[in-house]
């Protein structure tokens, strides 16, 4: 079923220009090697000073670029999630986290602004000066958080210490790989669709199986002594 997809833009037009253009600036160039001064005459703004203005430092407007989008994808978050509850799913790991995937994947499917959205996410997590999911609003992220509590809520036998870290894993994985496949095949369209579905399918599979695989300990044997 599809949703709403339409972001809510509480900027204002001068504002809204800078963060159309950094987005898309950030998307095709990655979001360390754009200047203010190129978002700013990219978005007909012939002042330097109105990104300050608006969005205090460049990190400050990254995040504004993402926060903008996350809100509205929080909100289709929970919808799925509120299915699977509904649909008496809760307890499968499959459901949980094809629910939390498929949003991502849905909005860069379906919304002119997703292809864009998810490669400047995937810059900004794996850049460690942003540090962005320790200090995201959690009222931008309170769909994560759920989806979290419930897969933890089924995967109880897994130590919290490896649950947490193949979380941190699942977060950075479904980001980069479809940013990655909109990089390698451009957004998504009628003659790509299949080929983009697939991909999706597959990521789901590849996180499921991630988070559920048994702790294994000493994997390769010490040879160093």
């Amino acid at each position: 079923m599809r949703q709403d997809l339409r972001p809510s833009d509480r900027h204002g037009p001068a504002a809204g220009a800078l963060l159309d253009a950094a987005e898309r600036l950030f998307a095709e160039q990655g979001i360390g090697s754009v200047s203010l001064r190129q978002i700013v005459a990219a978005a007909g703004q012939g002042n330097l000073s109105a990104a300050h203005y608006h969005f205090g430092s460049r990190e400050g407007l990254i995040r504004a670029v993402l926060e903008r989008r996350m809100r509205d994808i929080d909100a289709i978050r929970h919808r799925r999630l509120d299915a699977v509850q509904a649909q008496g799913r809760a307890g499968e790991i499959t459901a949980i986290v094809g629910a939390a995937a498929e949003t991502l994947a849905e909005v860069v499917a379906d919304t002119p602004w997703g292809a864009d959205y998810v490669r400047v996410l995937a810059h900004a997590l794996f850049d460690p000066r942003m540090r962005l999911l320790e200090t995201l609003d959690p009222a931008l992220t309170s769909s994560i958080e759920r989806t979290r509590a419930m897969a933890r809520a089924v995967l109880t036998d897994l130590p919290r210490a490896r649950f947490e870290a193949r979380v941190l894993i699942a977060h950075h994985e479904a980001a980069d790989c479809m940013a990655r496949w909109i990089s390698e095949h451009g957004p998504v369209r009628p003659s790509n669709r299949r080929a983009y579905r697939t991909m999706v399918n597959d990521l789901v599979a590849f996180l499921c199986g991630g988070l559920t695989a048994p702790v294994r300990l000493n994997l390769a044997r010490d040879t160093t002594g």
